[in-house]
């Protein structure tokens, strides 16, 4: 177990990363999923989630540790391997393994001759697995992704960690390339019997369409969300391309990503990636009042009321004393107003309506088409 260390604290690392990974990527996913499906399936999601967790995982046991500086300096030993089934020879010679001695097979287990070469197997395994289960992948397929992953291993490794260290500090060995790659290959072939035990993909995707045309609060918050990191992102591209920032500019962008293409009848890109648009109660194309109307309380009035909140607490350090009370009682006012948008949003959760559309008297209708419908 004292060999095994250096990886166990690798994959702890992996573990204490990835919630904060997870989070940056679950709007990514969740695009995904929407724009593909319609819909979501918490078990899609999951294995994917999975998928991103293993690949940390593999890539922290190939190059974690890291050594110092001057322990690579330091070091003599041989950077590359390419003798194929070198590992073969080490078994049969150092690990005292003799088949007609049964014996002797539980102490060849243990000893780094085995033990290397197995692990060196099962770091893969779970790559085919993944590539057969969630992605379809055939077996040629799967064998060249298998041999390009485990190449990636070696040639970081070779490369000294792009350069980093005076020299590798691992070794580049063709064996581990043999053994990464039928690992995967493997984990290809066991994933056949256990994907039967496991949900079935295509029953997945068929319950997703049945539910594409029903539009969650999520999938509504997506869209929004989507919208305004492209408003955030053009406006941060303006400011380090001009080198001037103006705070008017991104009034102009939700102006042009948002406003325009909901007067004119077409979704905004944030709602096309996940096929969702903009119409009235009646399902026809939102009117200009409608459109006015739900910027004006989805987004102008929330956004005005954090702005004002914010203003009110920074001035709370400058003002005079005697109208510190003012301030005081205008924070507490601002503070209440957005606990009631807060409890608006909980509500939505059981109307599957944000308090914008329904003041509007507009909504988000789905525009996904089944594949057996295109």
């Amino acid at each position: 177990m004292a060999n095994l260390a250096p990886y166990i604290s690798s994959i702890r690392l992996i573990v204490v990363m990835f919630p904060f990974l997870a989070i940056l990527l679950l709007l990514p996913f969740l695009i995904r999923q929407y724009h593909r499906y319609g819909a979501i399936s918490g078990w899609m999601v999951s294995v994917n989630y999975a998928f991103v967790f293993y690949i940390l995982c593999a890539y922290a046991l190939t190059i974690l540790p890291l050594p110092t500086i001057e322990q690579v300096k330091q070091m003599t030993g041989p950077v590359e391997n390419f003798h194929l089934f070198n590992f073969v020879r080490d078994f049969t010679t150092y690990s005292g393994f003799v088949l007609s001695q049964p014996d002797t097979w539980l102490h060849a287990a243990k000893t780094p001759q085995f033990t290397q070469p197995f692990f060196n197997l099962l770091l893969t395994l779970p790559f085919g697995m993944f590539l057969r289960y969630q992605y379809k992948k055939s077996f040629l397929t799967s064998l060249v992704l298998s041999f390009g992953l485990t190449l990636s291993f070696e040639l970081i490794q070779r490369s000294a960690l792009f350069g980093l260290y005076p020299r590798p500090y691992r070794l580049f060995d063709v064996d581990d390339l043999f053994l990464n790659t039928c690992g995967a290959m493997l984990g290809w072939l066991i994933s056949g019997p256990l994907g039967k035990m496991l949900p079935k993909k295509e029953d997945i995707v068929e319950t997703l369409e049945e539910r594409s045309h029903k539009v969650s609060v999520s999938r509504k918050s997506v869209a929004i969300l989507l919208d305004l990191a492209i408003i955030m992102v053009s406006d941060i591209a303006y400011n380090l391309i001009v080198g001037q920032p103006n705070q008017y500019v991104i009034i102009l962008f939700y102006i042009f990503w948002v406003i325009i293409p909901e007067l004119i009848g077409w979704p905004t890109l944030g709602q096309r990636l996940i096929h969702l648009q903009l119409v009235d109660k009646s399902g026809k194309k939102a009117g200009f009042v409608c459109v006015l109307l739900r910027n004006l309380f989805g987004y102008v009035l929330v956004y005005g009321l954090f702005a004002g909140e914010l203003y009110v607490l920074n001035q709370t350090g400058s003002v005079v004393a005697s109208e510190l009370g003012t301030y005081y009682f205008l924070s507490l006012f601002g503070l209440f107003l957005i606990l009631v948008f807060v409890l608006s949003l909980a509500v939505s959760l059981f109307t599957k309506q944000f308090f914008h559309e329904i003041l509007s008297g507009t909504r988000l209708a789905s525009t996904y088409q089944n594949k057996s419908e295109e």
